[in-house]
C-alpha cells in the first residue's frame, strides 16, 4: 500500500512538473511572438513615414 501511494504521488508530481513546463513554454512562445509583431508594427510605420517623406519630396519636385 505504501508503495503505490508513493507511486500516485510521484506521478501526481510529475504530471503537475509537466503542466507547468507546458506553461511557462507557451508564456515563453506568447512574449517572443509579441515582440516580433511589435518590431513589425514599427518597421510598418518607418516605412509608411519614409514613404510620405518621398512622396512629398516628388510632390516639391514636380512644382
Amino acid at each position: 500500500m505504501r508503495t503505490e501511494s508513493l507511486a500516485r504521488e510521484r506521478t501526481r508530481t510529475n504530471l503537475q512538473e509537466a503542466e507547468q513546463l507546458r506553461h511557462s513554454r507557451r508564456m515563453r512562445s506568447l512574449r517572443r511572438a509579441s515582440r516580433i509583431e511589435h518590431r513589425a508594427e514599427r518597421r510598418m510605420v518607418e516605412a509608411w513615414r519614409r514613404t510620405a517623406e518621398l512622396r512629398s519630396a516628388l510632390e516639391t519636385a514636380d512644382y
